[in-house]
């Protein structure tokens, strides 16, 4: 069994991250593209469209990018168009993003002007959720979506389609949330790298598949104990985008463990608020979406202080670590906050700048050495 587990966790990171979407292809399917965790696959799922989680070329050579992108703009969204033009995402047959921030939205312009692809929608996501006026707004705006989908499959997206969709991405994240809840034991089943690697994967996959393979390897999980450099301290990571595994192995390989993830590819893809008193499905996923833990370009940071504070009880964490990418200002804007509230509740902490693919980390790694030590005398 630790042989499948092990395969299943590098699928999509040895192997080709493209091979489920493109055998969705060969079946006759379409494929859309996404950006942002507020944007519900259980919608375009629904419309028979498998929804891929978009990754970045994790390689330092962007220069096709580099001709219709600054140095001084989000290297996430770089990197993505990156792989647009070097040919990488000529599956899809569109793409659909949550305006998360204006890098986003002139990506989205780079492709139409490019003519990549001849579909692509930009999905408003209200910046804050006070009222059932913003629930019902971004309702409006997922039936917006729902019918540009049906306009290009040229097919209906039934409302009791999108409620079993909803089944079938609830059962997943229950079993995600079930691998969080080991992560809070002394040794946990998972380092950090492997649990990124993970849900990497489950990304990638066609999640009725996932599930599948989930419910395959939990059973072993609750007896495994992962193989770490150390079981303390326990660290929790904050970024948005961060894709990488190779970031959370530098700093677990300081001697550490990562047993908690505040970003993208992490608890904001798991966590959606369980609400299901609605007859109207886009009410019931607009609610469940706005509720969920926020990013950093949402106007919910207290909101999401009392979340990672919460955490920080629950993981026992003993500091956090900020990886922020340089020129994604909603992180840039957000961290002195955090960083803030977190030395008020006198948690240790510290933000580090870095790039979306792993270069440069020399510095990097005698900064977060220096800082894992401080928090190993802490503890002693």
């Amino acid at each position: 069994m630790e042989k499948k587990l092990i395969n299943f966790i590098e699928a999509s990171i040895k192997g080709d991250k493209y091979k489920w979407a493109k055998y969705w292809k060969q079946k006759g399917g379409k494929v859309f593209g996404i950006i942002s965790s507020y944007i519900p696959e259980e919608i375009i799922w629904a419309g028979g469209v498998f929804p891929f989680r978009l990754r970045g070329m994790w390689k330092e050579n962007i220069e096709l990018a580099r001709i219709y992108r600054p140095e001084n703009s989000c290297d996430f969204c770089t990197h993505i168009l990156e792989s647009f033009l070097r040919g990488e995402l000529d599956f899809l047959d569109g793409l659909i993003v949550g305006d998360i921030d204006q890098d986003v939205i002139r990506l989205v312009d780079v492709i139409l002007y490019l003519k990549k692809l001849n579909f692509c929608h930009i999905v408003h996501v209200p910046f804050v959720f006070t009222s059932d006026i913003h629930v019902q707004y971004y309702a409006n705006e997922l039936r917006k979506l729902a019918e540009k989908i049906e306009e290009n499959t040229r097919s209906e997206i039934k409302e009791e389609n999108i409620f079993r969709s909803i089944e079938l991405y609830d059962k997943l994240r229950n079993l995600l949330s079930s691998i969080y809840e080991m992560r809070k034991s002394d040794q946990p089943p998972l380092s950090g790298e492997e649990f990124l690697k993970l849900m990497l994967t489950v990304n990638a996959m066609l999640k009725n598949e996932a599930i599948v393979e989930l419910e395959k390897i939990l059973p072993y999980l609750y007896k495994r104990k992962a193989n770490l450099k150390a079981i303390y301290p326990r660290v929790m990571v904050l970024s948005e985008d961060l894709d990488n595994p190779a970031y959370i192995e530098l700093i677990e390989n300081e001697g550490c463990v990562v047993v908690m993830e505040d970003m993208e590819m992490g608890i904001r893809y798991v966590d959606t608020f369980p609400f299901n008193e609605a007859k109207d499905p886009f009410y019931l996923l607009a609610k469940r979406y706005l509720q969920k833990h926020g990013s950093a370009r949402m106007g919910t940071w207290n909101k999401q202080m009392e979340n990672i504070l919460n955490w920080v009880k629950e993981f026992r964490i003993d500091g956090v670590i900020g990886l922020l990418f340089s020129w994604c200002y909603p992180q840039q804007y957000r961290a002195p906050f955090l960083q803030k509230k977190l030395e008020e509740k006198e948690i240790p902490c510290m933000f580090f700048d870095v790039s979306y693919c792993f270069s440069n980390v020399a510095q990097l790694k005698t900064r977060i050495g220096a800082f894992i030590t401080s928090l190993k005398e802490k503890r002693r």
